[in-house]
């Protein structure tokens, strides 16, 4: 049978926790002896479960020495900056990770609250451990990675799996308290453009279900592009550059989260003048707005596909949707115009269309302005000379991978705070940025 003991080893002011830890170890392997024919799937899990076993009771049996210990020096009243006094040692459960299936990584310690004069008590340990409630740091942080990226059932299963006891309303609970105060664009790293590289920054929205009705999710996406190879040559996005913001905001709101997100990612930074931005989106007038108001010098661009989408809007209303030839001729033909960027004849044959039915007329002019008013952002010809993208499928992407993946799944029904909460924690992941959020003094940072 195996065995340890501590005859070989250094121990220091941890010589009790060091014996207790050690029978406990010979415990295990004792118990562990008399399944040492067991198949190898039988094995895994009892040294697997004995081992994070061993390391709660461990953890336990330190955190309670070092925790029992009353504090040098004068503690100080947060509530009143008064004097405090040792009153008494009280007990308090703690979540950890060193949870087993069937055994919660719940460990118990006694530690001092102290007493002001005024009745307030106060535990420093509590408030130098960066508890979050009764959850360790470590804890809070798995429960928020998995909620980004998780339903909460999901999210409370795998975390039960793994020893940790939460049910999914406490999840939902604490991921939004916890979500107070978390800035996503000031966790983002600063880029630098490399030479012949432009920014790009585009925005859309997408719909997830609340009780009240289907609302809109506004997403915005910072990037940059590969440098060009050759005078019109197109520059395909940098992925590793990509950073997202998302929320359920207004358009007032949502700008100022943007605008810090690209500030942050390194527009404006340095180089004012000469750092070239290309703003992309489809139609809708705040977008626009937004582009107006933070990113005035930029290159706008109305997304060809969006465009070519009016396009057949004007033909199905023109010749009802069961002339499908004639649909797909009429748009055929108006089709290069648009592309060249030529946008007064693209305007001059849906007017063309507009004088033969007065019933459709009114639809088809508004069409015809919709033409119009984004004019200068449709010089698509222009626009692929430069090498500038001209479609907004980075962006498109972003409404799938960031909200619906997550947030469209069935049954969901959200409130404001809470989808705002999932999409701040999912946005610090999609935004390489979750380990400078959690654990900023560490090099994983």
């Amino acid at each position: 049978m195996f065995s340890i003991s501590l005859e070989s080893c250094e121990v220091n002011e941890f010589q009790e926790v060091a014996t207790h830890f050690v029978e406990s170890i010979n415990i295990f392997l004792q118990d562990l002896d008399a399944h040492i024919s067991s198949p190898i799937e039988v094995l895994e899990l009892k040294v697997l479960e004995g081992v994070r076993a061993l390391c709660r009771q461990l953890l336990e049996m330190i955190v309670s020495k070092v925790a029992s210990e009353q504090v040098s020096g004068s503690v100080i009243c947060p509530e009143c900056e008064q004097e405090c006094r040792p009153w008494c040692k009280r007990e308090r459960g703690i979540t950890t990770l060193c949870g087993v299936i069937r055994m919660c990584g719940v460990i118990r310690i006694e530690r001092w609250v102290y007493r002001c004069a005024l009745g307030h008590n106060h535990a420093p340990w509590d408030l130098c451990q960066k508890l979050r409630g009764q959850y360790t740091h470590r804890v809070a942080e798995v429960m928020c990675r998995l909620v980004a990226r998780l339903d909460f059932r999901e999210a409370s299963e795998e975390l039960s799996s793994h020893g940790i006891e939460v049910s999914h309303t406490t999840l939902h609970q604490k991921v939004r308290e916890w979500s107070q105060g978390l800035r996503v664009p000031e966790q983002v790293d600063t880029q630098r453009l490399e030479e012949n590289q432009r920014w790009y920054v585009s925005c859309d929205g997408c719909h997830t279900n609340s009780r009240e009705g289907w609302k809109e999710v506004k997403v915005g996406c910072i990037y940059k592009d590969y440098p060009q190879q050759g005078f019109g040559s197109i520059a395909s996005a940098r992925t590793s550059s990509m950073r997202y913001v998302a929320s359920r905001n207004d358009a007032t709101h949502f700008g100022k989260e943007l605008f810090s997100l690209a500030t942050h990612s390194g527009i404006y930074q340095e180089d004012i003048d000469t750092q070239e931005i290309v703003f992309i989106g489809d139609g809708a007038a705040w977008i626009w707005n937004l582009a107006a108001e933070y990113f005035p010098n930029a290159v706008e661009i109305v997304d060809v596909m969006h465009a070519a989408s009016h396009l057949y809007n004007v033909a199905k209303v023109a010749f009802e949707e069961t002339q499908t030839q004639m649909i797909e001729d009429w748009v055929e033909m108006t089709k290069p115009y648009l592309y060249a960027g030529n946008i007064t004849e693209v305007v001059a044959r849906i007017r063309d269309l507009a004088t033969q039915n007065s019933e459709t007329s009114e639809t088809l002019e508004r069409e015809a302005r919709y033409f119009e008013k984004h004019a200068k952002r449709m010089r698509y010809q222009e626009f692929r000379e430069k090498g500038y993208q001209i479609g907004s499928g980075v962006i498109e992407s972003a409404c799938k991978h960031v909200v619906a993946q997550r947030c469209k799944q069935a049954s969901m029904r959200w409130d404001k705070p809470g989808i705002n909460a999932v999409l701040e924690w999912r946005c610090l992941d999609k935004n390489k940025a979750w380990n400078r959020y959690w654990y900023p003094d560490t090099k994983a940072a």
